[in-house]
């Protein structure tokens, strides 16, 4: 598996300049949770740009990487981001980063409990990024379901801990994500087995 990750690796160039010392810099601390990483980040401007997005929806910025790929795949389709973060800290630092390769223009930052912040939202958005506290995702399923436009997309991060061995308080939450989102019949849904998991839910009726 590590021969086809270093293969698929030797074909994605970063979109911007400013993720590579990004990712370094998560790789060292302990005080933050790893980026999504650079196979999905490419998913992720691929697909904005591939659905022509204009409007998106992060829950989850950390300290930017996530937010630069999707930023950066908005900044040619003319669009912009409202990215949502619990972390003031962390929040500060999500800023400076994507002021630093310059996007800010892009970019709205809230800082906030997502689980909360997504109730007073109204969308419609093209797509959606779940990628905060994975307890959350059962959650908020719903109310982003109803935040995303028809024919819209929900991406989740992380949807794979259980078939990984993660302990349960983080992989039971995402595996019952999983399952809501393929037995719905509004969504149309699959995962792909890059980073840590992403699962791609459609918007196929409201």
């Amino acid at each position: 598996m590590s021969n086809i990750k270093d293969y698929i690796l030797s074909f994605i160039t970063l979109d911007n300049n400013l993720l590579g010392s990004i990712s370094e810099e998560e790789a060292q601390r302990k005080d933050i949770q790893p980026g999504v990483g650079p196979e999905v980040g490419k998913l992720l401007g691929l697909l904005i740009r591939l659905i022509d997005a204009k409007s998106v929806l992060e829950f989850g910025s950390c300290i930017g990487y996530s937010t630069i790929w999707i930023a950066e795949a908005l900044k040619e389709t003319c669009g912009e981001l409202l990215s949502i973060e619990y972390n003031e800290n962390i929040l500060t630092e999500a800023k400076k980063n994507v002021e630093l390769a310059g996007l800010d223009q892009v970019v709205n930052f809230r800082l906030g409990d997502a689980s909360e912040i997504i109730k007073s939202l109204s969308g419609p958005y093209d797509l959606i990024i779940q990628d905060c506290d994975k307890a959350l995702y059962p959650e908020m399923l719903e109310e982003c379901i109803r935040l995303t436009r028809l024919n819209g997309i929900i991406i989740a991060d992380d949807t794979l801990f259980k078939a990984m061995g993660i302990p349960d308080k983080f992989s039971r939450p995402v595996d019952e994500y999983n399952h809501k989102v393929f037995s719905d019949d509004r969504l149309y849904s699959t995962i792909l087995p890059i980073g840590d998991g992403i699962t791609i839910s459609i918007k196929i009726k409201e």
